[in-house]
């Protein structure tokens, strides 16, 4: 029999390439890439776009999935980090943030080229992750102290809640089944489960994107 329509997983894989696509053109129709915010979002969105892509159409580059998710994931590490360290305006948590960020990044790149991508991969991926809920946690509890009634207006709002809801669900998930222990179908389940929160993610990123106003518009409120 001849197998025809495609996968739940290739469905997921398909959402996974075009949801950032979207964030990234409504930036550019809206004109907003003169604010720093949505630079970082647009570079996050092509950076997710980039890694799905090459995990989909696996001719693209000789490469494994691990390697490829190892690379890009450092890279919306350093990106998010930084988005977040922005909106921030404590010294002292600025600090913090720039001395984790360079830290992270040189045991990561150095366990990476030791030991390969294979080796601390899962170590590596929980430790962005808390460090990522912990920034955005942050992000959002100063947001609500400086915006108070007009929070759900703030582009930095939807950015932090979606990373927020989906790092959470990465920790949660990372411990069932870790580093490939578990069942096939457990693993499927937790890919599915990530895909559907990473997709929620990048809705919130559309409406951020969404939410950004023009500097005009900025300057006449």
């Amino acid at each position: 029999m001849v197998k025809t329509g495609i996968s739940i997983p290739e469905v997921f894989s398909i959402m996974a390439i075009l949801l950032p696509v979207i964030p990234i053109l409504i930036i550019f129709i809206r004109r907003t890439w003169q604010q720093d915010i949505m630079i970082f979002l647009g570079a996050i969105c092509l950076l997710s776009f980039l890694q799905h892509l090459m995990i989909y159409i696996p001719r693209l580059i000789p490469a494994n999935n691990n390697s490829i998710n190892s690379v890009f994931g450092l890279g919306e590490f350093a990106v998010l980090l930084y988005l977040f360290k922005m909106i921030i305006t404590t010294g002292w948590l600025r600090e913090i943030m720039n001395t984790v960020l360079i830290a992270f990044l040189s045991v990561a790149i150095t366990a990476y080229a030791l030991r390969g991508t294979e080796t601390h991969s899962f170590a590596l991926a929980i430790a962005a992750a808390f460090i990522l809920l912990v920034a955005a946690v942050i992000a959002l509890l100063q947001l609500i102290r400086d915006k108070q009634l007009f929070i759900f207006q703030s582009p930095v709002f939807w950015i932090a809640g979606g990373n927020i809801c989906y790092f959470s669900m990465f920790i949660l998930t990372g411990f069932v089944g870790a580093q490939g222990k578990g069942t096939l179908a457990l693993q499927q389940e937790k890919m599915i489960l990530l895909s559907v929160i990473n997709g929620i993610r990048f809705i919130f990123f559309i409406v951020a994107a969404n939410m950004a106003r023009k500097e005009k518009e900025q300057a006449n409120n």
